[in-house]
């Protein structure tokens, strides 16, 4: 499988794309979530994550995977969802159109974290579990991949929460040169 694989608003998955490789998981979730909805996610990247986790713990933290691989079809139905309550405009801002998600590739996470015993669904850059990821999630192969201040170059506001599977040689290159996966992708075509 390509870790590298861009998935955006300029370069879409077809409709039927599965990756090889998903498996199910067992996170706790938040209450958002469809309840139809299985977390599944790239066995690599889950193992990883997995490393993360316990690293995470054994520093006072507990993060989980609150959303992973997504259909075609099940993004579809968030996005036209969304359009509806808020407008297409809205949408495009904050949610992946059909194709143009990440979690199509079964390479995304959406974290959420447990504090105190509560889940905590809203995450915030100040939160000390995601300054956690922030500076460390590198280390196990993941990005962020909606960083602040990076929007006009990802297409997407800045999502604190979600992270993506690149593998850790990739993960330590892009972290180290402050770059998203567009910028990673635009300097290999030497545009």
């Amino acid at each position: 499988m390509d870790f590298a694989i861009l998935v955006n608003k300029e370069n879409l998955l077809p409709r039927h794309y599965i990756p090889e490789g998903l498996i199910e998981i067992h996170e706790p979730t938040g209450s958002k979530l469809d309840k139809t909805y299985v977390n599944r996610l790239n066995i690599e990247a889950y193992k990883a994550f997995q490393k993360m986790q316990k690293a995470a713990k054994q520093e006072g933290y507990e993060i989980f995977i609150d959303s992973s691989y997504r259909t075609y079809e099940y993004q579809e139905q968030l996005f036209n969802k969304l359009v509806a309550e808020k407008g297409m405009e809205y949408a495009r801002k904050f949610v992946a159109m059909p194709g143009g998600s990440e979690h199509q590739t079964g390479l995304a996470i959406d974290i959420i974290f447990r504090r105190n015993g509560e889940m905590i669904e809203e995450q915030k850059a100040e939160d000390a579990e995601i300054k956690w990821l922030f500076a460390n999630a590198h280390k196990y192969g993941f990005i962020l991949r909606y960083p602040k201040e990076k929007e006009n170059i990802t297409g997407f506001n800045f999502e604190p929460w979600h992270f993506r599977y690149v593998g850790t040689e990739l993960s330590e290159k892009i972290y180290a040169a402050g770059l998203t996966l567009e910028e990673y992708h635009t300097q290999l075509s030497g545009l």
